[in-house]
């Protein structure tokens, strides 16, 4: 589950060898490569130009200290950041482990899963920021003070802030979305139940809704395949990770939704309901069935599912794909199990010099020039605002053959740092369908978000011992199931025979132990 835990102790050791014990080398340098901020800049973080080295590598794109943002911000502050990783970098596992192993850590790092850089503040790898934080970062105290939810995903279980993170400031993320035309051309209405949901499915394989002559069509598919069955588990309340029910931690494959949702799941996909490539067809399924009048519903980002009725207007006449409301599973419950998370952000290493500058610099980012930047890029260039104070996108943004995400993130914009994501940057680039369906989702309550979150993963807090013992447990369990779960719908595994011996398996792998070190984490956590 956490590849870099496995050498996580080489660098400890290699840190400390290069460090003595615990203290800090000169890394960070003024001077070379900075650029001079004007000395009147109300957000100096050095009174001398300073450098630090950054490793971070964010959906597989390096730092670029290049990029628009960065320069802007070096303006301002006087810091500048570089890159300790090279461009064509691209694996951040790999890169963080060598990172570690090397013993030579950059001066600030960042990393897609909280608890291994946690573990690393643990370790002595990233210093502990609460001091610094008090004495010379007021905006992001104040954050933290006033912002329930940061505070806890910042905290570590022993007080100590060792990452900075990255959280949004809405909580609806992805939404079912379905061929409207398709249920128009065939008399059929929305479905509101998950029975309703497998009728229309079944005619949209059925009846040919797109017209061809030919049993193309594609009812359920999705861009998550090769990394999760939730899409469909979720229809029956069903989970293939954690969960939790009345305040208790849950393992979704031990629990009676998950047999429920697994039967029918195998009855769906023998039936061409679901994509037959649904665990290998990955991230362009919707470009590939939307895109050859294939698809027919699936669950995504509101923003980047409604684009699509732009996109294909002309080529598919009639195009319709639309928000529906979550149908009602098998208990009358609509519920979105999907949310938007946050990120780590990023921590100040040991060896870095100046962690007051670092932290200053930190705190940047949540002064109003700071969020501008980082959240919508750069007045005049990437974004302006009209009267009343609203983004509106330059046409270098807008008015190219990319996302409009795609081309903000060519200029630093929303890259993983510590920050809050303000949803005005989605909204801005986002056409209305995609306002109506996140309103309808954010005001209905569908949402459910029990469990805190980064980048994905759970984000529990965890001892040194727990976090260890969870990780052991977890590196055989969650890729057995996620096999188990491929063999049964794919049919090389009977499930009615071998569920009794999954559950046994499972067992023998620590599962119970690692819900009850969940529990003792997640209670840990509500208390904070």
């Amino acid at each position: 589950m956490k590849k870099a835990l496995s050498v996580l102790s080489i660098g400890l050791a290699a840190v400390l060898a290069f460090t003595g014990c615990g203290g800090a080398a000169a890394s960070g340098s003024a001077g070379s490569g900075s650029a001079s901020a004007s000395s009147d800049s109300p957000y100096l973080c050095s009174s001398e130009p300073v450098t630090f080295t950054f490793f971070n590598i964010f959906d597989n794109i390096t730092f670029n200290p290049e990029w628009q943002v960065f320069q802007e911000a070096a303006k301002m502050t006087n810091v500048t950041l570089e890159s300790s990783v090279s461009q064509s970098s691209s694996d951040e596992t790999t890169a963080f482990n060598l990172m570690l192993s090397s013993g030579k850590l950059a001066d600030i790092i960042s990393y897609k899963q909280m608890s291994d850089l946690e573990k690393l503040g643990h370790d002595g790898g990233l210093i502990p920021l609460n001091d610094l934080i008090d004495e010379h970062a007021p905006h992001l105290k104040k954050v933290l003070e006033e912002n329930e939810e940061f505070r806890k995903i910042a905290t570590s279980e022993d007080g100590n802030i060792y990452v900075i993170p990255k959280l949004q400031t809405i909580t609806v993320a992805e939404g079912d979305f379905i061929r409207m035309d398709w249920l128009e051309k065939l008399g059929l209405e929305v479905p509101n139940t998950v029975d309703e949901l497998y009728t229309v499915l079944k005619a949209f394989r059925e009846q040919d809704p797109n017209g061809n002559g030919q049993k193309d069509e594609i009812p359920f598919f999705s861009r998550q395949g090769t990394k999760s069955f939730n899409d469909v588990l979720n229809l029956w309340d069903a989970h293939e990770d954690f969960y939790v029910r009345d305040g208790k931690i849950t393992f979704g494959p031990m629990e009676e939704e998950f047999k429920l949702a697994i039967e029918n799941a195998i009855k769906w996909y023998s039936e061409d309901l679901i994509d037959p490539e649904w665990f290998t067809r990955g991230s362009n399924a919707r470009d590939i069935l939307l895109g050859a009048n294939q698809g027919g519903y699936c669950n995504d980002w509101f923003s980047s599912n409604a684009e699509y009725n732009d996109k294909l207007a002309d080529t598919i006449p009639g195009f319709s794909f639309l928000p529906i409301a979550p149908v009602e599973n098998q208990k009358g419950q609509r519920i979105a199990h999907t949310s938007r998370v946050g990120n780590p952000g990023w921590g100040i290493s040991s060896q870095c010099k100046d962690p007051v500058a670092a932290i200053k610099y930190f705190d940047f980012w949540f002064t109003d020039a700071g969020n501008d930047l980082i959240n919508y890029g750069i007045e005049g260039v990437t974004y302006t605002r009209d009267e009343n104070g609203n983004i509106q996108y330059t046409d270098a943004i807008m008015k190219t053959d990319k996302t409009a995400l795609s081309e903000l993130r060519n200029y630093g914009v929303q890259y993983r740092i510590g920050m809050i994501q303000d949803y005005a940057y989605e909204e801005a680039w986002s056409n209305d369908i995609a306002k109506e369906g996140n309103k309808m989702y954010e005001e209905a309550g569908y949402v459910y978000t029990p469990i805190p979150q980064l980048n994905g993963e759970l984000a529990l807090k965890y001892t040194t011992e727990e976090d260890a013992e969870y990780s052991k447990i977890m590196a055989s369990v969650t890729p057995y199931v996620t096999e188990m779960i491929q063999k049964w719908v794919l049919g090389s595994e009977d499930f009615a025979s071998s569920y009794d011996g999954f559950i046994a398996s499972l067992k023998d792998k620590g599962i119970e132990r690692a819900i009850e070190i969940n529990q003792t984490a997640y209670d840990r956590y509500m208390a904070n």
